[in-house]
């Protein structure tokens, strides 16, 4: 019995001008594009979003090198299969996408060096990690670094156009491009998931019609108005209620956004505001809140909903302070031109040869060498020296930190207070 290929499958370009986004990246000219136009073996990390081509794109530039293409996936696969890819090959170089790059071990990673360097493997990583963060410094200085964004609704609108067009062979009259633009908005910029709805859809019904959106969307709980002002309107209700200390606000609000399915925004939210609304006033609660937003990505609806109510009340009920917001206005006016504020010469960097005799680097008292292990010297850059940012807010905690900030100002730049 033959399997049907998937439509996704069926819609995957073959090459650069059938690709849709990333633009910034492959439009000719730009450096990923002459790295591929000009077969330059380097390796390559992509990183961003599900379903946005980083797949794709590693198939195109094999077949555009004429090299056999193996993939390698770091969550599943181990090293006896990468030591068999390679041995494939013992004389031609090949295309080796390695999946969720950002889960290989150290110790593969430097299993893969030596053939990086001969040019026997051009690597391929594809990530939704910043490679910055993941991938070791031996691999990410011999590789060159690209970012996948989003597929915007009209990209995706254009490829979904194409399949009901080019695959289904439908007619004008057999579906409708605001059909389309729903399928396109639920996606959130995963081409994929879009493609795999539109299968689907058509496979309930031959044609597609909004109407035929709609009861797929509320029978498969497929939130086709993600995007809408309503759903932002949500969002920012919830923010809001909790930056306004309503328990029951918020909470009926975080209902609403987990009934339509979406726990992801909530869990970015409830990482990001934290800081934001509560900060100093309660740094033991904001570590909390993260936590349990964290563990509720973990473990997913419905039991998230338990992790997200206990984060959700803790940020009502928790007392705030909007001190990051005043300190980072004062910050940004004042790092507008940073030139005409010299710092320090001995706040320089010392870990290069004759830094001191060239820029004074490192020619400052060591905090440990002095009394109470604080210097009494001059940190801040020139024209900002005893400049105060940080203005405690009134609650009980910034208080506390208020006393010990004080003391530590006044004692490093003493001769200003005496003066």
């Amino acid at each position: 019995m033959s399997f049907k290929t998937p439509l996704a499958d069926q819609m995957r370009p073959q090459e650069l001008s059938q690709m849709v986004g990333q633009q910034e990246l492959l439009s000719p000219g730009q450096p990923l594009r002459q790295i591929i136009d000009q077969h330059v073996n380097i390796p390559l990390l992509l990183w961003g979003p599900p379903g946005t081509g980083k797949t794709t794109l590693a198939k195109i530039i094999a077949k555009q090198n004429n090299y056999p293409f193996e993939s390698f996936n770091a969550s599943t696969d181990n090293k006896a299969k990468l030591t068999n890819q390679i041995n494939q090959y013992p004389d031609d170089s090949f295309v080796l996408l390695i999946d969720e790059i950002h889960r290989m071990t150290k110790t593969l990673q430097d299993f893969l060096l030596p053939y990086l360097e001969n040019g026997h493997v051009m690597l391929i990583g594809s990530t939704t990690e910043n490679p910055i963060m993941s991938i070791v410094p031996a691999i990410r200085s011999r590789s060159q670094i690209f970012e996948f964004k989003s597929l915007s609704d009209a990209d995706i609108t254009t490829m979904l156009k194409r399949a009901v067009t080019d695959i289904y062979k439908l007619t004008d009259e057999q579906f409708e491009i605001e059909a389309l633009n729903l399928i396109a908005i639920s996606a959130d910029g995963d081409l994929r998931i879009a493609l795999n709805a539109l299968e689907t859809i058509h496979a309930i019904s031959p044609n597609i019609t909004s109407e035929n959106v709609k009861k797929f969307a509320q029978q498969q709980h497929f939130n086709y108005d993600k995007k809408a002002t309503k759903h932002y309107d949500y969002l920012s209700a919830y923010s809001d209620s909790m930056a306004g200390s309503d328990t029951d606000a918020a909470l009926y609000y975080l209902a609403v956004l987990l009934k339509n399915n979406d726990l992801p925004s909530v869990v970015r939210r409830l990482r990001e505001i934290p800081y934001t609304y509560i900060g100093l006033a309660n740094p033991q609660q904001v570590t909390q809140i993260v936590i349990a937003a964290n563990q509720a990505e973990k473990v997913g609806m419905p039991k998230a909903k338990y992790p997200l109510m206990f984060a959700t009340m803790l940020m009502c009920i928790s007392p705030k302070s909007g001190s990051f917001d005043e300190i980072w206005e004062k910050l940004d006016k004042d790092t507008e031109h940073p030139n005409e504020h010299p710092m320090p010469r001995g706040l320089r960097d010392m870990h290069y040869k004759h830094s001191e005799e060239i820029t004074g680097g490192g020619l400052i008292d060591s905090p440990f060498a002095s009394p109470h292990q604080i210097a009494q010297q001059n940190y801040m850059p020139k024209g900002l020296i005893g400049r105060r940012y940080y203005y405690p807010k009134d609650n009980k905690n910034e208080k506390k930190l208020e006393e010990q900030y004080l003391k530590l100002h006044k004692y490093i730049y003493q001769d200003d207070y005496n003066n």
